[in-house]
């Protein structure tokens, strides 16, 4: 098999600009083409160093970690020192997953004499599927920034939930002022009456509202709270029948002064939605 230098040399330049600008793209940075052109062209230059054994000592892992820490350097912009290693795992990262995938692709396809093309078109796919999980791991990261596990209190019972930090829950109660949480009526089972958690809390009216108030007892009718809310796009105004809890619980900080909106809505990701506001108060 012939092996031209010139198209070994090419081959590299491409693979490592993909590998530069990939890496760029997951840590959300700009990079002047002038510095990934640079940095392509310098891994380039090093991989020639494989088709001459006496120079077999560049690959040892000392200087394997010097010769990536200066393409590092050259291929990206930091600012701070934290920046740069975290800049740095990330490359090795995206290297290790790159030269990972590209090698399972030349064996599922069976493919034992590379072409140029095709090798690079492997590299490309890698990146492609790299950006893609990555953007998956992100969201599901930031879906678990936008939740906390809290702990209700409600008539000396208690029971926990995952909530949604939603900054579109801004309901209040309109007497007293105080914030309001939407938990799911199914988290109120064996702490309010049946009757009230077979409702369609979606549809409830102040006539509705005002029938199931009457029929409670003294110690479940002193707690209740009407809540007025309007869809969005919506002009029509409901109610949701809220209840005074005891205290509220968030990463062990009790939090008073909150009304429980009872709601049928369906997620089973979590059980309730809390208005970013009352998190300020941990």
């Amino acid at each position: 098999m012939i092996l031209y230098i010139e198209h070994y040399f090419i081959e590299n330049l491409l693979i490592n600009y993909i590998i530069i600008s990939c890496t760029s793209m997951l840590i959300k940075r700009y990079n002047p083409k002038n510095k990934k052109i640079l940095g392509s062209t310098l891994g380039a230059i090093y991989s020639l160093a494989y088709l001459y054994p006496k120079l077999g000592i560049l690959f040892t892992i000392p200087l394997k970690v010097i010769i990536m820490t200066v393409i590092t350097l050259i291929s990206f912009s930091y600012s701070n020192k934290k920046e740069y290693f975290h800049i740095a795992l990330i490359f090795y990262l995206v290297n290790v997953f790159i030269s990972g995938s590209t090698f399972f692709i030349i064996y599922f396809t069976g493919i034992s004499h590379l072409k140029i093309s095709f090798l690079i078109i492997c590299v490309y796919t890698s990146c492609q599927l790299l950006k893609y999980i990555y953007k998956d791991i992100k969201m599901i990261n930031y879906i678990k920034q936008l939740k906390r596990t809290i702990t209700i209190n409600l008539l000396e019972k208690r029971f926990e939930c995952e909530a949604l930090i939603d900054s579109g829950n801004l309901l209040k109660d309109p007497i007293s002022n105080q914030e309001v949480v939407i938990v799911k009526a199914s988290f109120f089972k064996g702490i309010i009456p049946e009757d009230i958690l077979s409702t369609y809390h979606e549809e409830l009216d102040i006539v509705k509202a005002q029938e199931i108030i009457d029929s409670l007892e003294d110690r479940f009718s002193k707690r209740v709270r009407l809540i007025p809310y309007k869809h969005a796009g919506s002009i029509d105004t409901g109610v949701i029948l809220g209840f005074k809890a005891d205290y509220i619980e968030v990463e062990d900080k009790k939090i008073g002064n909150i009304v429980l909106g009872v709601s049928n809505f369906e997620n089973s990701d979590y059980g309730a939605i809390i208005n970013p506001n009352v998190l300020l108060e941990i």
